[in-house]
């Protein structure tokens, strides 16, 4: 899922240029551009995130890495990439303040589509895997970037509904990215399938980002000898506000589950509909497409809720905790097609569970250390999200079935749902 790994520092701030404060922020025409940029590469890294899941199955793929059927093997490519991409969104989501938003993006645009290129033309499981592990680094720093421009173009007024229209890129990017890439290695052949993500990450993308794209308005980019003067808090005293604060690892625990269930949901399921419940590939395609546009749904809905009722811990308790039931349903359901709608329950449960969780954060993190505080159990919780493919793929060789590895997502989601109780009475 897309969220802010935002993660600063005081020595990275006095080298930025000085900025004003959000409210005083002149909204331009611009700026709804600005953010449906940003929403098109959120949508275009999600595509290349999941790609490798839907090859799975395809014999071709397997072949070509030399791994046939494996799932430790293959699960280890998913968590490769992700295990780079939190260590990443953490430890290099300064670049963006050092080197200039725009240039930082559009490096990160090419780099990801250099190596979905590469990934096209790889021969063997390792070559694959080292692509799949720089393509994490390249793609770890984006939602720190997106972050600072949508603070730097919109007033704070703005900022719910700018944050919303590229965060909606990663469950959409989910949902039409597993059956577009079902459909392209179908017709032209998993290569062909990579060398269309890359022209897309290119020819689109990063033409946008060069031409359109910049780090924001005139009026924020001047100097500002104000709001240089102001004082700035070390990374290490920012996490020193929050590391102490039992609430702040609930949060932690409650995410960490959150992106295990994401994680390995985004890996396995395409195999399991098709090696497990017997769909072809155009049934596959909209049932890999159902649960992510449920899941957008699922998001929508809770948000307004939460808001309404002021509640943010409840909502996440049972939106996470019914994500777990459901997938445990679908484990012991006979019918197919029964299965397949279930997980679409599952995740619909399962959005319904996040936009109340990053509100509740900003009601329990220190002010001062808000972006250090999302950025840190953010990263945490994709490190230990990225151990789920590994280990459900694991689970999957050694049972010979798909039931054990969905046990890891029933688990994961009831055990980190208990994490928001402490918090209900009070959140």
């Amino acid at each position: 899922m897309s969220v802010d790994h935002s993660v600063q520092s005081g020595p990275v701030h006095a080298a930025a240029a000085p900025m004003t404060d959000a409210s005083d922020v002149q909204p331009t025409k611009k700026r709804w551009a600005i953010a449906f940029i940003l929403f098109l590469a959120v949508l275009s890294a999600f595509f290349d995130r999941i790609s490798v899941a839907v090859l799975f199955t395809n014999t071709d793929f397997q072949n070509a890495m030399g791994t046939g059927f494996n799932p430790t093997l293959l699960g280890l490519l998913m968590t490769s990439f992700v295990f780079a991409y939190g260590c990443s969104g953490v430890l290099l989501s300064f670049v963006g303040d050092i080197y200039g938003l725009r240039r930082s993006l559009a490096i990160g645009t090419a780099c990801w589509g250099v190596l979905m290129a590469l990934m096209g033309g790889a021969g063997s499981f390792t070559a694959m895997l080292t692509l799949r592990i720089l393509l994490g680094i390249a793609e770890g720093p984006q939602f720190s970037i997106t972050n600072s421009l949508v603070k730097r173009w919109f007033p704070r007024r703005e900022q719910a509904r700018a944050n919303s229209i590229w965060m909606v890129g990663s469950p959409l990017g989910s949902a039409i990215g597993f059956p577009l890439m079902i459909y392209l290695e179908t017709v032209y052949g998993w290569r062909t399938a990579f060398i269309l993500l890359a022209a897309l990450n290119l020819a689109v993308i990063l033409p946008l980002v060069l031409f359109v794209l910049r780090d924001g308005p005139p009026a924020q980019l001047a100097p500002k000898p104000v709001a240089q003067a102001a004082p700035q808090s070390s990374y290490l005293s920012q996490i020193g506000l929050f590391c102490r604060d039992w609430r702040f690892w609930m949060l932690v625990i409650f995410n960490s589950a959150a992106l295990i269930y994401l994680w390995g949901l985004n890996s396995w399921l395409p195999s399991y509909l098709v090696r497990e419940r017997g769909f072809d590939p155009r049934q596959t395609s909209f049932y890999s497409f159902l649960p992510f546009f449920m899941m957008f749904l699922g998001e929508v809905l809770a948000a307004t809720l939460s808001d309404r009722l002021g509640r943010r811990a409840i909502v996440c308790f049972v939106g996470l905790f019914m994500a777990g039931v459901s997938m445990y349903a679908v484990s012991v359901v006979a019918d197919a097609q029964t299965a397949a709608l279930l997980i679409a329950v599952s995740a619909f449960f399962w959005g319904a569970a996040l936009p109340p969780l990053f509100a509740l954060s900003l009601q329990i993190l220190p002010p001062r250390a808000i972006a250090a505080g999302v950025g840190m159990f953010n990263g945490i919780g994709n490190i230990i999200g990225a151990l789920s493919p590994l280990v459900m793929g694991a689970l999957i060789a050694s049972t010979g079935a798909f039931g054990a590895g969905l046990m890891v997502l029933v688990g994961a989601t009831l055990v980190g749902s208990l994490a928001m109780l402490p918090l209900v009475r009070r959140y």
